[in-house]
């Protein structure tokens, strides 16, 4: 930190209290971190002190997100908002960013990730007042695309430690999307798709002329569709699905971070994604199931998945259900035991109970309505 600068000013505006802390994990080291736990607090501090970035829920009790964002750039024209909600809708990122949002999370993101992003967001201001955390890397941004909730979760909880992800349960959706996000990668899983919705790969590609594309998929219905060029690079991973091959098209496809390229993950830790996706449903799943057949022994396989992935392979598991819960919430309308005792939960208080302990507040805020 140069002579006459000071760390960032860091408000997250939350009304769940267990939230602020995941926040704080990411934050407190390099951040003066203020926390408001409702809309009419966080003005105050807008009011009354220097804040450089807000983090800021989009449902709350006392004023809604948007409400809050346009009175707080109206007390600090140019003050960087990011929003951040449950909510997965493109019209509700649209209406934030229109409104004067500078980004759109949605949760679960990973803090750290929250945190490459915000310093991105600082590093673009250039404040010299301001000592930006260093260095300044970027947080690359993937699009998941399919209606298989267990792959979309799986390889959501795998890239989150290194990306920012999105995820769309059809392309329709999708291509809605990209109308307020530009995605490094998209990845599309058309393994169970109709001819019909395979065709609409050329609507999504219209929508996204810029970027790569993976597709997985049937070799023969999806290689006569793919269109691959100099400046547009669309790969097939093709049934049965290797998912060593899936992560080297990831890591080939995504741009360099400060020259270097995305890490490839070893054939065990591949092969462990892959089961987790075939029976993460199951509650009595065990590490000695994911490192079967892999040539290790349970806690070697434990270690190399935990130093690649940066968590322990249970750990994985469990926020491969959770996230699995949160893209079905969102997607059916199935009761909530039901989605549970699906998805390997003892029952809905056992599901709320988990999301209560991780800081994602009550399964029946992933079913609130657009604002």
């Amino acid at each position: 930190m140069r002579v006459g600068q000071r760390r960032p000013v860091l408000l997250t505006v939350d009304d769940n209290r267990a939230i602020h802390e995941v926040y704080a994990l990411a934050f407190e080291r390099d951040y003066t971190h203020l926390r408001a736990h409702g809309g009419r607090e966080a003005l105050e501090i807008v009011r009354s002190q220097p804040v450089d970035v807000v983090i800021l829920d989009l449902i709350m009790p006392d004023l809604n997100g948007l409400e809050v964002l346009e009175r707080a750039l109206k007390l600090k024209p140019g003050l960087t908002v990011v929003i951040a909600s449950v909510i997965n809708a493109s019209q509700s990122a649209l209406r934030a960013l229109r409104r004067g949002a500078t980004d759109y999370f949605v949760k679960p993101t990973e803090p750290d990730v929250m945190e490459m992003v915000v310093r991105q967001l600082l590093a673009m201001r250039a404040d010299p007042a301001v000592a930006v955390p260093q260095p300044a890397l970027v947080a690359h941004r993937v699009l998941l695309v399919g209606l298989d909730p267990g792959f979309r979760a799986a390889l959501t909880v795998a890239l989150q430690p290194r990306c920012r992800v999105d995820s769309a349960p059809r392309i329709s959706a999708a291509v809605e999307m990209l109308r307020s996000m530009l995605p490094d990668l998209v990845i599309i899983d058309l393994r169970s798709a109709s001819a019909e919705r395979a065709l609409d790969l050329e609507s999504l590609r219209n929508n996204f002329p810029e970027g790569p594309m993976i597709v997985v998929g049937a070799a023969d219905r999806i290689s006569p569709l793919l269109q691959s060029t100099a400046g547009h690079a669309e790969a097939l991973v093709p049934e049965p699905v290797d998912f060593a091959h899936l992560f080297a098209e990831i890591a080939a496809l995504l741009p360099p971070n400060l020259g270097i390229r995305t890490k490839r993950l070893s054939p065990p830790s591949c092969a462990a994604v892959g089961r987790v996706i075939q029976q993460y449903q199951d509650h009595t799943l065990r590490v000695e199931h994911l490192s079967a057949g892999v040539g290790l022994s349970a806690d070697h396989f434990a270690h190399v998945f935990s130093d690649e992935m940066g968590i322990p392979p249970m750990e994985y598991v469990v926020r491969v259900r959770v996230q699995a819960a949160i893209f079905q919430l969102r997607e059916n309308l199935d009761k909530v035991s039901t989605i549970a005792r699906r998805l390997g939960f003892y029952d809905g208080p056992h599901l709320a109970t988990t999301f209560r302990q991780r800081g994602l507040g009550r399964p029946s805020d992933f079913r609130q309505f657009q604002i």
